[in-house]
């Protein structure tokens, strides 16, 4: 970690504590926005939620590993994120989330959980988010919130096009449920009397 020399209200190597408590909130914020359209869809938002939020905080354990340290100020050191910070890693947890569930939905949530940790880093510089390249080591501050958003934006789509549930696993409304009415459209067949 390291602090963001285009945001530098946010992180101060002076205060490597309070830098890495934000990040840690930053980054689980951010992971659970950017899933949010999917997760409301959900009978499990509160634990997926928390879920997105752990995902978005776990890739920094990499910083512990290349400091060898769990001291915010060790950590602050290291002047550039470890190779895990990188859109390949995070295709990478995508594929295998895909290869263990068979879902989409579950892969897309992944990466789209790593590729806002990553935003929100680049944003800062020294980031190799194209590794194995050397650079860029960052992006334009006002690509993160455009990132952040487009990222949400595609949530939203995936939510809005998943197909309703097939008719047998539908609640029953109180229509559906009247035998007259099912009468009248044909369902019972056979004739009344």
């Amino acid at each position: 970690m390291h602090s963001y020399p285009s945001w530098p209200f946010l992180a101060s190597p002076a205060h490597p504590f309070l830098s890495a408590l934000w990040e840690v909130l930053a980054h689980g914020v951010i992971a659970a926005f950017v899933i949010a359209p999917l997760v409301w869809r959900s009978g499990k938002r509160s634990r997926f939620l928390l879920l997105a939020f752990v995902g978005g905080v776990i890739l920094d354990v990499d910083h512990a590993l290349a400091a060898e340290s769990l001291n915010p100020g060790a950590m602050e050191e290291l002047g550039r994120r470890p190779p895990t910070h990188s859109l390949a890693f995070a295709a990478t947890l995508a594929l295998i989330a895909y290869a263990l569930t068979r879902r989409l939905l579950v892969a897309w949530g992944v990466l789209a959980v790593m590729v806002s940790h990553l935003i929100f880093d680049a944003a800062g510089g020294g980031v190799r988010w194209m590794y194995p390249l050397q650079e860029p080591e960052s992006i334009p501050w006002l690509l993160c919130p455009a990132g952040i958003l487009l990222l949400f934006g595609v949530s939203l789509a995936l939510a809005r096009s998943k197909v309703s549930p097939p008719a047998r696993l539908r609640p029953v409304s109180a229509i559906d449920a009247h035998p007259v009415d099912e009468h009248a459209r044909g369902e019972l067949g056979g004739r009344i009397g």
